[in-house]
């Protein structure tokens, strides 16, 4: 499935200073994950990058609004004009990571609406509640996983491209912060003890203010 944004209401900051570009250049690594052409990357999102291969992963993330009543295999998640999920059908999901990759459900529909993004899953994960955040995970040694520990944010909002996708990442926002209520949702596991900072590099500081 193909989607672009169609609403543009205008920038908000996401950072409350101009945060550090990784210098080089990198490219958005589609071989390890999957992406549709002109879907939007929004920027804040919790990024890898590798300054050997120049390429970045990307954490996809989102929030759960809704759960159907009748089918617990269809969850609405959280989207605003600024900001939207990067699922794409196929992509395994799960709120607590672990078990078995085989075991992880995986998204078998994406619909988008006025009121939310409504993903369908292979089979109902249990104990999901709204507020939960889903995660995307990876096959590692057939156990489920996350992508990794972010090193770095997105700094733009990035159209995929159909050939390669460049990308810029921050790896230290300096004296100032990402406004982190802006941005896709920062599962706890990916913070520091203080919750102030990523636990992959803390040199990325995270604000709660609006």
């Amino acid at each position: 499935m193909k989607r672009k944004r169609t609403t543009f209401v205008g920038e908000r900051p996401i950072f409350t200073g101009s945060p550090h570009i990784v210098e080089g250049g990198f490219n958005l690594d589609v071989e390890n994950q999957n992406y549709n052409v002109g879907d939007t990357i929004p920027a804040g999102t919790l990024a890898i990058y590798d300054e050997q291969t120049r390429l970045v992963k990307l954490l996809k993330t989102a929030k759960v609004k809704a759960i159907d009543a009748n089918d617990a295999k269809i969850v609405t998640l959280v989207k605003n004009d600024y900001c939207q999920p990067i699922f794409v059908v196929g992509d395994k999901v799960l709120a607590t990571v672990s078990g078995t990759y085989a075991d992880a459900p995986s998204i078998t529909k994406i619909e988008e609406t006025d009121t939310g993004y409504v993903i369908t899953l292979s089979a109902a994960i249990t104990g999901l509640a709204v507020d939960n955040i889903l995660v995307q995970v990876i096959n590692s040694s057939d156990n489920a996983a996350i992508v990794g520990d972010a090193n770095a944010l997105t700094v733009t909002d990035t159209e995929v491209k159909e050939d390669e996708t460049g990308i810029d990442v921050t790896n230290d926002t300096m004296q100032y912060a990402l406004l982190e209520r802006r941005v896709l949702p920062i599962p706890t596991s990916q913070k520091d003890s203080t919750g102030m900072y990523l636990k992959g590099n803390v040199h990325i500081r995270l604000s709660q203010s609006y």
